[in-house]
């Protein structure tokens, strides 16, 4: 696969691979990463144009992603849906100020999800 136009990071198996799958089906190239821990060095070198990614993981948290990719001037292009099961304005706020483009509240409706990313 070249680079994908999206990538999914999120620990939760069924959640991800549900982004994935939704995604994919809506005709974009996406790559599924499940440990945080991996998700700089992938960035890296897949330079996605789409990050979806879970707020609350262990390791590196989407709040740590959204800051280390927009601080990175090769990166900071790239736009940032951060997902979250959380729905403050607080933690909205906060993804938000660490860079997030977009705040997504989880569960999501998968019936309009793509439709949502693609706008």
């Amino acid at each position: 696969m070249g680079n994908p136009e999206i990538m999914v990071i999120d620990d939760d198996l069924m959640v991800g691979e549900l982004s994935r799958d939704l995604l994919a089906e809506a005709g974009y190239e996406v790559i599924l990463i499940q440990d945080s821990m991996q998700s700089m060095a992938a960035i890296k070198a897949h330079k996605p144009r789409l990050i979806v990614t879970d707020i609350m993981m262990p390791g590196i948290t989407g709040l740590d992603i959204c800051k280390a990719v927009k601080s990175d001037p090769e990166l900071k292009g790239i736009k940032i849906m951060v997902v979250s099961g959380k729905y403050y304005d607080v933690e909205k706020q906060r993804a938000l100020q660490f860079g997030a483009d977009f705040f997504l509240q989880k569960p999501y409706n998968v019936e309009t999800f793509s439709k949502t990313v693609k706008a």
